[in-house]
């Protein structure tokens, strides 16, 4: 049985539906589906799954105490459940209909440990933003080289087998990145892994964005994660309390900083159609931007990356 697992906070009812519509018409049928309910203030969304769950018996509710994150509710949604597998649904995306099947079936079939697929953008009103969706590597080695410069599984589309998640202790209580931390944990382990080529999911974009102040919080986070990784070592809540606090933590929260200020420069002339004032405010971001430099010598590492299919299965 595989166990799905999905946390709600405050996504639109209809964004809701379409998620677990698209669970429980699935062409894979032996499931449980836990969704936890991490703002107990939010009566219309409770009120939403309680009904679905007195429909339907594979869909079993939990409504937190108060609000704990993602984090924390799907550590809680774990051990609530029962399947051999566990497959992860955010609530404002949409698994196509053989999703479940085919991750699983690739999972068994290379004897991987966790598995995900491509994906392909929607944006609010559910429209398709790119046909062809991603192209992220789907062979363990690839995947592992990817990691030391980003994630290379996207979490909404993760299937994993139980016993690694809780043999290998689960999210930790990052403030963010927790789903990059835990690859990085379960690669220096040795555990396989891999992602269907198809696009199997399609992933809501939504327009407004997270803040800057979040953006470096969640960059600072990946960076240490990363930076251990490359030496082989994994990471830690305390280690990464000091790391905030050094000095070459304070140095990366202030580059990371002003380069989220000059890529908002370069969006609003993006936008206003004003491209010399783009083309200039990009090489000053270039040449005097750190952060600006490793955002693009990191692009053009996981292209190269990507081109390697000769190592793919």
């Amino acid at each position: 049985m595989i166990s799905v697992i999905m946390s709600t906070f405050r996504e639109p009812i209809e964004y809701i539906r379409c998620a677990v519509d698209s669970i429980m018409n699935q062409t894979y049928q032996d499931i449980e589906f836990i969704i936890i309910a991490d703002d107990p203030e939010n009566k219309g969304i409770i009120s939403y799954l309680r009904d679905l769950e007195n429909k339907d018996n594979r869909i079993i509710v939990s409504v937190n105490e108060k609000n704990c994150g993602l984090a924390e509710s799907l550590n809680k949604a774990i051990m609530l459940s029962h399947g051999e597998y566990i497959a992860r649904m955010d609530a404002d995306d949409i698994s196509e209909p053989d999703r479940l099947e085919s991750e699983l079936n690739l999972l068994l079939d290379k004897e991987l440990d966790l598995v995900g697929c491509n994906i392909c953008d929607i944006d609010e009103q559910g429209k398709l933003l790119n046909r062809t969706g991603t192209n992220y590597p789907t062979a363990d080695n690839i995947i592992k080289k990817y990691l030391k410069t980003d994630s290379a599984i996207p979490h909404p589309t993760w299937m994993v087998r139980r016993e690694v998640y809780i043999n290998s202790g689960m999210y930790q209580k990052f403030p963010a990145a927790q789903d990059y931390e835990f690859l990085t944990r379960i690669a220096l382990e040795n555990k396989k892994l891999g992602n269907v080529k198809e696009p199997k999911l399609r992933y809501r974009i939504n327009g407004a964005g997270i803040s800057s102040k979040k953006k470096v919080l969640q960059k600072t986070i990946q960076y240490y994660v990363r930076q251990n990784y490359r030496n082989g070592k994994k990471s830690s809540l305390k280690d990464f309390g000091e790391f905030l606090n050094s000095i070459e933590g304070e140095k990366k929260r202030a580059g990371l900083q002003k380069y989220y200020q000059s890529s908002a420069k370069l969006k609003f002339f993006l936008a206003e159609k004003k491209y010399f004032s783009f083309f200039v405010e990009g090489i000053i971001t270039f040449m005097l931007s750190k952060e600006g430099r490793l955002v693009v010598f990191g692009v053009l590492n996981n292209k190269i990356l990507k081109l390697k299919h000769k190592y793919e299965y």
